[in-house]
């Protein structure tokens, strides 16, 4: 991924150039905690002005090449397919666990609605999700497993923005 192209490049400027993290941190207004990430390659959300600013910072100009960049793409999008495939294999065994095992799928499916009531409360999730996901959780165990692994096209959304992340972290 780019992130492992540029935290490698930003580590090896900044220490061909003297500087601690701090100061490269302060000098390019950013967190060191995330330029600290960065230099170890470690996945995490970044816009792209704070590795302008860290480039700027250390007066350089990357040369990536094109060929690079599109493995780099690709591999993005695979690792991404990876991650959408596990999440759906993941509502997939939970949807099972929901038809066939009635003594604790009620008690699943009320943490689930504690969570998208939280949702709720605090305006952390799209109104859409918070719908969808209280339009099925009403429904009863079964019915809902049949239609987890029925969702469709927005199976993928929903998966991704969904109240049983605690059933398997």
């Amino acid at each position: 991924m780019l992130i492992d192209v540029y935290g490698k490049l930003i580590r090896e400027q900044r220490a061909r150039r003297g500087l601690t993290q701090e100061a490269l941190a302060g000098k390019a207004r950013v967190s060191r905690a995330i330029l600290s990430r960065l230099e170890r390659c470690k996945p995490v959300p970044v816009q792209s002005d704070t590795i302008d600013r860290l480039l700027a910072a250390l007066e350089v100009r990357p040369a990536l090449d094109a060929a690079a960049l599109d493995a780099t793409r690709r591999l993005a999008r695979l690792e991404q397919e990876v991650r959408r495939r596990e999440q759906r294999e993941r509502h997939l065994r939970l949807a099972l666990e929901l038809a066939t095992d009635g003594a604790s799928a009620k008690a699943k499916v009320a943490k689930a609605r504690e969570r998208v009531a939280l949702w709720r409360a605090k305006n952390a999730c799209s109104p859409y999700y918070i719908e969808r996901w209280s339009t099925l959780l009403a429904k009863p165990p079964r019915v809902l497993a049949r239609e987890m692994s029925l969702l469709g096209e927005w199976e993928d959304a929903l998966f991704q923005n969904t109240p049983w992340s605690w059933a398997w972290t």
